[in-house]
């Protein structure tokens, strides 16, 4: 039985938005504040993706505070509320999203966010450039007891779309994104603008994208493929 696409699943983080430089204002914000030393844009690049815990919990092992879960709560306290104080700080959407979103919505197709960012900082984010009215569902780090990746979050959002696995495409730009893409028996596109460089993938993606505008032909692709 084969289908066309009918839902597009969107990491968030490095794919839609440019989230680094608020990102890295949250956590040296945070570190500062608790006397350590900060990270650099290149470490904080290197861990997007992962959730806010883990980026927490490198910094303190950084400084050689690591394994004190009572320090790891204190910081990711303090890099919460310093995010949410300036949500889209040197944040921007990158280029031909919207157009992108817009194209999708007039196919018909269902939109979803699937990011492991805690969802109080992704709403925060998605609110504040005003790209939260294009997706239906929208799974964050913490709404599930797994994240990306994990098959869960991907399995629970087409679940909820109630259309097939085959009928999905992930698009996003970490091994994360692309392994739980894998995992969960959809496809794959990954965006080479974001954080991680393709070479580094250790699971290739099924399709490379360099700007939106090629995911178009990608997916009339894929419907011809999909009724061959």
């Amino acid at each position: 039985m084969t289908s066309p696409v009918r839902a597009l699943i969107f990491d968030l983080d490095g794919t839609l938005v440019d989230t680094l430089d608020g990102i890295a204002n949250a956590i040296n914000c945070a570190l500062m504040r608790h006397g350590l030393a900060p990270l650099t844009i290149s470490e904080v690049a290197d861990r997007v993706g992962e959730g806010g815990t883990a980026l927490v919990e490198y910094a303190l092992k950084k400084t050689g505070h690591e394994g004190h879960s009572e320090r790891v709560a204190q910081l990711q306290e303090s890099y919460f509320q310093a995010y949410l104080s300036a949500p889209i700080h040197g944040t921007r959407i990158f280029p031909d999203v919207i157009p992108m979103l817009e194209r999708a919505e007039a196919r018909n197709l269902d939109l979803a966010i699937c990011t492991n960012k805690a969802g109080v900082l992704a709403e925060a984010v998605l609110e504040g450039l005003g790209l939260t009215r294009y997706f239906r569902f929208l799974v964050y780090g913490d709404s599930l007891p797994y994240r990306k990746p994990h098959p869960g979050p991907i399995k629970w959002i087409v679940g909820q779309m109630g259309v097939p696995l085959e009928a999905c495409v992930m698009v996003g730009d970490t091994e994360n994104d692309v392994l739980a893409a894998r995992n969960s028996g959809v496809r794959s596109v990954f965006v080479s603008f974001g954080y991680s460089k393709l070479e580094s993938l250790r699971s290739q993606p099924d399709w490379v994208v360099h700007h939106f505008d090629q995911l178009d032909p990608i997916l009339r692709n894929f419907d011809r493929q999909r009724h061959t």
